[in-house]
């Protein structure tokens, strides 16, 4: 009778142990929201990014070898970068520069039509606005065409009327 209340008292010691030790409060916590910004976020490698027109033709290609998350937010960092923009009914636009937000030995060249040179033009910085095609600096501008340069500081290009105005202290120099 000893054995048998000594087997009873041993099973309901076990069962009042792993019920204990089961417990929600002995499990381990999931990772909290400190630990996980430590994590990196999301990168990519030879990105290719290909917006469309309402027509369903492509109008803006970029071309990124990589591409990072910053700190856990919706910014992304794109690492040599290169824009190829289809203005409706022109000829396509290439823009290339170190990074988006484009900084950084940023150039911008239009293709030029058959038998034309084409127009490149240099800078530190460059904003581009997707919904009006206008690209803009504030910087240094150096515009290289055939054997002509001008150099300027701020500038606006209308990538859709394919004009450029030069805000100020604009010189040229032309060799025949």
């Amino acid at each position: 009778m000893l054995f048998r209340a000594f087997t009873l008292l041993a099973v309901i010691a076990l069962a009042i142990g792993t019920w204990i030790l089961s417990s929600p409060a002995r499990r381990p916590q999931q990772e909290t929201a400190a630990r996980r910004t430590d994590l990196p976020g999301y990168y990519l490698k030879n990105a290719v990014l290909t917006d469309y027109d309402a027509t369903g033709a492509p109008s803006i290609r970029i071309v990124a070898e990589r591409i990072d998350q910053i700190a856990h937010s919706t910014e992304v960092a794109l690492s040599n970068v290169q824009v190829t923009y289809q203005a409706p009914g022109g000829l396509p636009w290439l823009l290339v520069g170190d990074m988006v937000d484009v900084e950084g030995n940023v150039r911008l060249q239009g293709e030029p039509a058959p038998g034309e040179s084409a127009a490149v033009l240099h800078t530190d910085t460059l904003s581009y606005n997707v919904p009006e095609s206008v690209a803009s600096t504030k910087s240094d501008v150096r515009i290289d065409f055939g054997g002509h340069t001008l150099i300027a500081r701020g500038m606006v290009a209308n990538l859709k009327d394919r004009t450029i105005r030069l805000e100020s202290k604009v010189n040229g120099r032309f060799q025949p």
